[in-house]
């Protein structure tokens, strides 16, 4: 039985072999489509579990696809692209990418970064059966509509950003560190700019003030974040 469906969204042919191969070598069901609009509709009727998405798309741009599928689906998913640029990186992860891989790279590390989503949803899942909500001051995470509810308002957060939000309630008050939330939220803390942290925290807090939840992120310069219940 394959270990997690991948849907690689890559018009160039030999980088788009090379995904395949290396993934159905690793035990995965993997579709291929080298248009953007395919790979959405593919999307929706496979639910993949994680989609490796170039940026540089020939119909639609893969920051559009990617900010679909966002909004769509509930799966990871791994940039490619030739960009090296930090602000290229932090625009993908700031749309709800969770991880970025630029080329050339490996076969190995590309198996890495999907079995490291893996192992996070199979953590998550096991979560889920153990606790599908938590309680932060006056608001509730609810793990079950991915949502953080303030009285009869609601707002609804991405997997990285319901995960990232998850964690800071968790550790009641107490500073954490951009390492530290990269390692537990991204499972990662070498790939990911630290920065991208900031980003998420920053798209968080406003979700957080347009249902006037009394919660704070608040920051310690150079450190980390803690949530603040006033």
């Amino acid at each position: 039985m394959p270990q997690g469906r991948i849907l690689v969204i890559e018009d160039d042919d030999d980088v788009a072999a090379l995904e395949r191969s290396v993934l159905e070598r690793a035990g995965y069901e993997v579709r291929v489509t080298g248009s953007g609009v395919e790979g959405l509709e593919i999307a929706a009727d496979q639910r993949p579990d994680v989609v490796v998405l170039d940026v540089g798309l020939p119909d639609i741009s893969g920051l559009d696809v990617c900010t679909s599928l966002c909004n769509t689906q509930n799966c990871y998913i791994l940039m490619v692209s030739g960009h090296t640029r930090e602000q290229d990186i932090l625009l993908g992860l700031g749309l709800g990418a969770d991880d970025y891989i630029t080329k050339p790279f490996s076969g190995n590390e590309l198996v890495a970064r999907v079995a490291s989503f893996l192992r996070r949803r199979d953590r998550s899942v096991a979560m889920r059966e153990l606790d599908s909500q938590l309680r932060v001051g006056e608001a509730i995470l609810d793990r079950d509509q991915h949502a953080l509810v303030h009285g009869t308002t609601t707002t609804t957060l991405t997997a990285l950003e319901f995960r990232l939000l998850w964690f800071l309630a968790e550790a009641e008050g107490r500073l954490l560190t951009r390492a530290q939330i990269l390692q537990h939220v991204w499972n990662d803390t070498s790939g990911v700019p630290t920065r991208v942290v900031d980003v998420h925290i920053a798209a968080l807090r406003k979700k957080i003030g347009e249902i006037a939840a009394p919660l704070e992120i608040a920051s310690v310069r150079g450190i980390g974040y803690r949530l603040d219940k006033p």
